[in-house]
């Protein structure tokens, strides 16, 4: 009677500290806190990270949230719902990683003088370190990057939809990605990124074609497309569409200082 009475009470402390982790396969696909966070920290693609350090409960329950996630349940998952899994926690990932260093201060090595002072790449390892762990392993940023979202669903897409904390990245969506709306907003995403002049758009006059480097350092996954300019022809917005054979790409700078948004 009394080790029954002990299991009792062992089921009930788990069920009262970990219940992300017996109830994973419950998960919401919607992502409701995400929407939350998001609707709450996130404008014009510009995040809060200096209230979230304040009150990080909510970034702190989300992250939680992915992490209990089970094998088992993930395999059950449409191709489309796994690879909204993998984008959202790599976002959220990121942005748990700036507010644990924020503020960002400038370091002494040569590659932390390479870039402004507030820079994601002032994080010692961010890309390398494992930060998040994830359907039973622990994962860094480059692996689910490369390895998983790249090698596994090999969607050229994705690069629209990965948020590095930098300007020069993608802005962050105001809402999470979801399996069966995915294609939509992925298909949007890249439209919003060669909307902005920064990262993408034609001189007539010289016939060049100015384009964010994300298209050099990822040539390779584009080239099932035909290649850069063919996969971005379907997206391209007017008045771009006076582009000729002659048509030259040069690479624009990369703006690595923080998409960050204050008060």
């Amino acid at each position: 009677m009394i080790k029954r009475a002990r299991k009792f009470f062992v089921s009930l402390l788990l069920i009262s500290f970990f219940p992300p982790i017996l109830f994973a396969e419950s998960m919401n696909q919607a992502y409701p806190n995400l929407q939350e966070f998001l609707s709450q920290y996130l404008k014009d693609g510009l995040v809060n990270y200096q209230a979230i350090r304040k009150s990080p409960e909510l970034l702190n329950r989300i992250f939680d949230e992915l992490q209990s996630i089970r094998e088992g349940d993930y395999e059950k998952w449409t191709a489309s719902e796994q690879k909204a899994f993998w984008i959202n926690a790599y976002n959220v990932t990121v942005v748990k990683a700036i507010v644990e260093h924020y503020p960002i201060k400038k370091g002494l090595s040569w590659k932390a003088l390479a870039y402004s002072s507030n820079s994601i790449q002032q994080i010692p390892d961010i890309w390398d370190r494992k930060r998040i762990r994830l359907l039973g392993k622990n994962r860094s940023l480059s692996e689910i990057e490369h390895k998983i979202l790249r090698q596994k669903f090999k969607d050229p897409r994705i690069h629209f939809s990965l948020v590095c904390a930098s300007i020069g990245c993608p802005v962050l969506r105001s809402g999470p990605y979801i399996g069966d709306k995915l294609d939509l907003q992925l298909e949007d995403q890249i439209r919003i990124f060669l909307s902005d002049r920064r990262k993408a758009h034609y001189d007539e006059k010289s016939e060049s074609l100015y384009l964010s480097p994300i298209f050099k350092w990822f040539g390779k996954d584009f080239e099932p497309s035909g290649g850069v300019i063919a996969f971005i022809e379907k997206y391209w917005p007017e008045p771009n569409s006076k582009r000729t054979d002659k048509t030259e790409i040069k690479w624009l700078d990369y703006d690595w200082s923080l998409n960050e948004r204050k008060g």
